[in-house]
């Protein structure tokens, strides 16, 4: 089996990037061997789950004094493949503040090139577009070594030296068919749109789940997301209230953080009592399956909208993740959002149409064979499409031979 680096942000530390976690585990239980360097370093252990993959990890900061010994060996020897490299990351970066961050993990990617190459690296895998792939792109062109990127969404909007990146890489992995497309609208090339497939993400499908049906006590709805403007949530609390009004009991539950959350809880407050909206804070991945697993949500909740600067949603891992465990979920016509719930594996309403959201969540309340059918085609949705066993082989396929 041969041995594939990973580089990240900071996964498997931090918060965010639970669907990378996801995957490399996936990818060890297939028997992979997996370096994994996060861009960022960091100590702090957010999600449990990820503890296996620490032993094989390797964390360093953005700069210290090995870091920039290397960088100036690198220079002294490699003087053309540094003005090269400079070219191409800067000169040819669409603006100063891209250039800017790809110069900033030169040194750190110079000086791990040496480790990858100690570690009998056959190939690189960046999660991200942006500085995650600048840094896949240099170890590369440092080491020989092939590698490949996968680009999610914002990451495509911004154009970090993507055609470069596209022409250096064994090959592309869009997670969605508008980010495919996104990505061969930059990609003019026909020989290098080849290169880019569309993989999804996957997640864990749940083995033994409780029978889907309705809670006896209050209708528990559930909204994972980071308070982000794309995520709507606004348009949910209005739907709460919507509901309230009507005389329906339930429970909302905001699981999350971000930068919108001091005005997102000002919301609230200004809500009716009936509306019942609580704030959980930011769970550990483990944690929110259990809340699946416990049969504690009735439904996930993603009200995404596309917002005034073209932001928006690719597959919603959250919405995959609730519906391996057969609980219903409704979300928005935005982004890859169809990709997953079009053919009816999930509920689909126009973004910002609050009625039709309330309107939603009140037939899942009152229709018991509605619930079911929703769980039932969820949970096969994503046994078929979005099932991180069979996505694995696939990457680990593609890292041994290529696109054949």
């Amino acid at each position: 089996m041969k041995r594939i680096a990973y580089i990240t942000v900071k996964a498997p530390f931090g918060t965010q990037e639970t669907f990378i976690l996801t995957e490399m585990l996936a990818l060890k239980d297939r028997g992979a061997d997996i370096l994994i360097l996060p861009r960022d370093k960091s100590g702090a252990l957010f999600h449990k789950e990820a503890a296996p993959l620490i032993k094989d990890t390797l964390s360093t900061p953005w700069f210290d004094v090995n870091i920039a010994k290397n960088f100036i060996r690198f220079i002294c020897r490699k003087p053309v493949s540094f003005i090269k490299i400079v070219y191409d990351i800067a000169f040819k970066a669409r603006n100063i503040r891209i250039a800017l961050k790809n110069l900033i993990v030169f040194p750190k990617a110079v000086s791990l090139s040496e480790d990858i190459k100690k570690a009998s690296i056959s190939h690189i895998h960046a999660h991200w577009a942006s500085t995650p792939s600048t840094m896949a792109y240099i170890i590369s062109k440092v080491t020989g070594i092939p590698w490949s990127f996968t680009a999610h969404r914002g990451d495509i909007a911004e154009n970090n030296i993507i055609n470069k990146k596209c022409t250096s890489a064994l090959f592309v992995r869009a997670i969605d068919e508008e980010g495919r497309k996104d990505l061969t609208g930059i990609v003019a090339d026909s020989a290098l749109q080849r290169k880019i497939l569309t993989i999804h993400m996957g997640v864990k499908v749940a083995g033994n789940i409780r029978k889907p049906e309705i809670s006896r006590e209050a209708f528990t709805i559930l909204c994972p997301a980071n308070f982000v403007p794309k995520k709507g949530h606004r348009y949910l609390f209005e739907s709460c209230r919507i509901l309230s009004d009507k005389g329906i009991s339930f429970e909302c539950l905001i699981s999350g953080d971000g930068p919108l959350e001091d005005e997102l809880k000002e919301m609230v407050e200004g809500l009716p009592v009936g509306c019942n909206i609580r704030f959980l804070g930011r769970l550990p991945h483990e944690q929110l399956l259990g809340l699946y697993a416990e049969g504690r949500v009735d439904v996930v909740v993603l009200p995404s909208i596309v917002t005034g600067d073209g932001v928006r949603e690719g597959i919603p891992v959250a919405l995959m993740e609730a519906m391996s465990y057969g609980i219903p979920v409704i979300s928005t016509r935005t982004g890859g959002i169809p990709e997953l719930l079009g053919d009816g594996s999930g509920i689909m309403v126009e973004e910002r149409d609050t009625e039709s959201l309330a309107d939603a969540i009140e037939k899942l309340i009152n229709d018991p064979d509605y619930y079911a059918l929703m769980s039932m085609r969820g949970r096969k949705k994503v046994e078929r499409d979005f099932n991180i066993s069979l996505i694995s082989k696939r990457l680990l396929e593609l890292f041994s031979t290529g696109i054949q």
